[in-house]
């Protein structure tokens, strides 16, 4: 599996990633989620990573965050996880936690020194992906489209969690750890 930054051409499959994962889950986007997400991967600012291994099997979106929730000035430094998405039949294999950290990597490479994200309080497998990857919960929790969400932030490089020993920051740990890890946490 190979993890890269989207080409113009990647987006319409990493958009059905998106639905699959959804729809996989029962959750079923309305025309204009459809149009916002679609807005969003196609954004100038946007940074979009795939996990490619016969075709888009994963993806994740970074923007640029801004105060007050997305409404206000830019917040220097700081990369906002919008999505991290796997394709179904992948769930669980480790691609969750490869397009996480190729973006992590991505957003360093562009002069971001921390991640923030948002996640749901119910989604346990999404908090031990981010958990594992160095990730750390802010303690700020919200209510959006009817569910509980939690904030989640992380300095770069990430600090991948071995299982039974140390944080090791991404690049460091070693492939055995690091695919335990994913196979453990990983977001649907």
């Amino acid at each position: 599996m190979l993890t890269r930054v989207a080409t113009a051409d990647d987006l319409p499959a990493a958009l059905a990633v998106w639905r699959a994962a959804n729809a996989a889950r029962g959750r079923f986007p309305d025309e204009r989620r459809v149009a916002a997400v679609t807005a969003k991967v196609h954004a100038p600012d946007a940074l979009v990573v795939v996990a490619v291994d016969a075709g888009v099997v994963g993806m994740a979106v970074g923007v640029p965050a801004r105060a007050d929730d997305g409404d206000g000035e830019l917040i220097a430094g700081l990369c906002h996880v919008a999505m991290v998405f796997t394709r179904p039949d992948r769930w669980g294999r480790g691609v969750g936690g490869a397009v996480l950290r190729a973006l992590a990597r991505q957003a360093a490479a562009r002069g971001y020194d921390r991640l923030q994200l948002w996640t749901g309080e119910a989604n346990v497998r999404a908090q031990r992906l981010y958990l594992r990857h160095g990730f750390a919960a802010s303690g700020r929790v919200t209510e959006h489209a009817g569910q509980s969400i939690a904030h989640y932030t992380a300095g770069l490089p990430l600090a991948v969690r071995r299982p039974g020993g140390p944080p090791a920051v991404d690049g460091a740990v070693d492939d055995h750890a690091r695919r335990h890890a994913d196979q453990e946490a990983e977001e649907a």
